[in-house]
């Protein structure tokens, strides 16, 4: 693969055991629960982190995800969705149907920092090495059964720990440069 101009970067919650949603996709265990009375969720980082991103790539189930929150949280970052079935009738986003494709308009958009979502995505974009840093957020939660952020990868791959917060409710934030 030819050197891109532009790196990825992941900043994405899990749970205590590697899931980033359950089986039908609930994020209730990471977001709170607003109607029992749970305390707005702590700034973690995510504005300023998307302050240094340019343009983000998603999957498309966590696209279908996001979108089914009602609030975009992206602003006017240019969203690109990984999918060959998606109809790109939401003018937030444009729809790349293979990895191969999604680079390429990542290069054609002069793309510098890349936020890279969801768990399949993350997955192939490390396996290619276009993962730079990795931002973990561990909510204090066993979920048991879900989506898992990690899986096979073709080989190991080194990480350097940067930095580690905790924030209150015991959240744990781990960044990693990718070496």
């Amino acid at each position: 693969m030819a050197e891109r101009q532009w790196s990825g970067h992941v900043f994405i919650g899990m749970s205590v055991d590697g899931m980033i949603a359950r089986a039908d996709d609930g994020l209730d265990w990471l977001t709170g629960d607003a109607a029992a009375g749970a305390d707005p969720p702590e700034d973690m980082g995510f504005d300023g982190f998307m302050a240094s991103v340019d343009h983000l790539v998603m999957g498309r189930s966590t696209y279908d995800v996001v979108r089914a929150m009602g609030e975009w949280f992206y602003g006017d970052t240019p969203v690109f969705v990984l999918s060959s079935t998606l109809q790109a009738d939401d003018p937030r986003i444009r729809v790349a149907s293979s990895f191969e494709d999604v680079c390429a308009m990542l290069d054609d958009d002069g793309a510098r920092s890349v936020y890279v979502d969801g768990g399949r995505t993350v997955r192939t974009f490390l396996a290619a090495g276009l993962i730079r840093t990795l931002t973990l957020t561990r909510v204090p939660i066993l979920i048991g059964e879900g989506k898992p952020l990690f899986g096979a990868l073709p080989a190991d791959i080194r990480l350097q720990l940067d930095d580690v917060k905790t924030f209150s409710g015991g959240a744990v934030q781990t960044r990693y440069t990718v070496l």
